[in-house]
């Protein structure tokens, strides 16, 4: 099971959404508040590129704040 979380071009500068810079080919902004669960094994799916550690670790943080919060 992976957890994945959808990107779009479309920036509102909504507090939970950690924007892609030019070290990516993708661009836009990555939607921490639309977490998904995927089973990959059961899936087709391609890897576009690997995310910087220092944008995943952001990311990262939001969800699990994310979480905190629904468990409070």
């Amino acid at each position: 099971m992976s957890i994945v979380c959808p990107i779009t071009n479309t920036n509102n500068h909504f507090p939970l959404h950690i924007p892609l810079d030019d070290r990516t080919q993708t661009t836009g902004v990555i939607l921490c508040e639309h977490i998904k669960a995927l089973d990959l094994n059961s899936r087709t799916y391609q890897v576009v590129e690997e995310l910087p550690k220092d944008i995943l670790d952001k990311v990262i943080d939001v969800v699990y704040s994310e979480i905190e919060q629904i468990e409070e």
